[in-house]
């Protein structure tokens, strides 16, 4: 089959239309923040309220709901992968900032608990919970992300002062801060884009 030679003009239309849906195209359906955002959210109230009231003892340990959503992100990236149109280098750049995020968790709660680290460990994850917000934030010029990580931040500060239980509710916080209300932003964008991509806008 003969391929159609594209002319000077109908060349350039076609690139300009690709860098423009490059730089336009912050593919984030934002499911991923409110699922990590809602499940750290749980996971901290309820040991929260497992250290602080004597009757209230859950029969498994809240932090394991983490695998479950590490399994519903899996299914549902692959599910919307659809709708994502070009992957740019930003996000390209996103994606490894919070792969390096997660290996950082999972190191600092596993060897963490092994070496009985303790109470340390919370300031920590909120350390590391602004870190790859604040940079998605910046490289995407998202303001929410960026309000979410220096709420990460100035909470870690709080918490390394103010040692006692409250600080489960501070990390619950940060989360909701950083991922949960940002991830119904993006999600309203999702929906949006999804609707011009219909109608041919």
């Amino acid at each position: 089959m003969e391929e159609k030679i594209l002319s000077d003009q109908e060349s350039l239309q076609l690139i300009t239309k690709m860098i423009t849906q490059a730089k336009n195209n912050y593919y984030e359906s934002g499911l991923g923040s409110l699922l990590w955002g809602f499940t750290n959210l749980t996971c901290f109230v309820l040991v929260y309220l497992e250290e602080t009231i004597s009757w209230f003892r859950l029969p498994f340990n809240p932090f394991y709901l983490m695998l479950i959503t590490f399994v519903l992100q899996i299914y549902f990236d692959r599910r919307e992968k659809k709708y994502k149109q070009v992957t740019t280098f930003k996000q390209e750049t996103c994606q490894y900032v919070w792969l390096t995020f997660g290996v950082s968790v999972l190191i600092l709660t596993m060897a963490g608990g092994v070496a009985d680290i303790g109470y340390i460990v919370l300031p920590l994850l909120l350390l590391l919970f602004g870190i790859p917000t604040m940079i998605t934030g910046l490289i995407n010029k998202f303001p929410p992300f960026i309000i979410g990580g220096i709420s990460c931040w100035i909470f870690c500060i709080i918490a390394l002062f103010y040692k006692s239980d409250f600080t489960y509710l501070l990390v619950a916080a940060g989360a909701g801060l950083a991922w949960i209300i940002p991830g119904f932003i993006l999600r309203a964008r999702f929906y949006k884009n999804i609707a011009k991509s219909k109608n041919g806008v």
